[in-house]
């Protein structure tokens, strides 16, 4: 992907991209809802989630609810990535779950992060894994 390219189409092809690993979540945890939160390096806040997962009334920024499963700052292509969980859902989980909802959202940020190629004068990722339950 050129480095050229508007924040608006890696946006949209991250989304055609991405909805694949929402779907992939839906299986391995079918009764979690999950959302992605791209923000763009100009401050444009963009979400992807599946149907489990409650979203913002027009106008809201972010989902109203969720717990941040692990989110990376100053990504190659986007200022932030965050992966959230329905909070509701995750009360009941194992920590084997847990343990491996948080390696499938790192996985994740690393994907959409290297999805774009970046400026190489961009400052390092800062990566926060916080599990479900921080």
């Amino acid at each position: 992907m050129s480095s050229y390219a508007t924040e608006e189409d890696t946006v949209f092809l991250a989304r055609e991209n991405f909805a694949g690993e929402l779907r992939t979540l839906n299986r391995r945890f079918p009764n979690t809802g999950f959302g992605i939160a791209l923000q763009t390096q100009t401050g444009d806040e963009y979400l992807l989630a599946n149907a489990r997962m409650p979203l913002p009334t027009e106008g809201a920024r972010g989902f109203p609810s969720g717990r941040r499963v692990a989110r990376l700052e100053n990504g190659n292509r986007f200022r932030s990535i965050e992966i959230l969980a329905d909070s509701e859902s995750l009360k009941s989980v194992s920590p084997s779950t847990e343990a491996d909802i948080l390696g499938n959202a790192l996985e994740i940020i690393a994907r959409i992060d290297n999805f774009g190629e970046s400026v190489a004068a961009r400052p390092q990722p800062d990566i926060a894994a916080t599990g479900t339950g921080g």
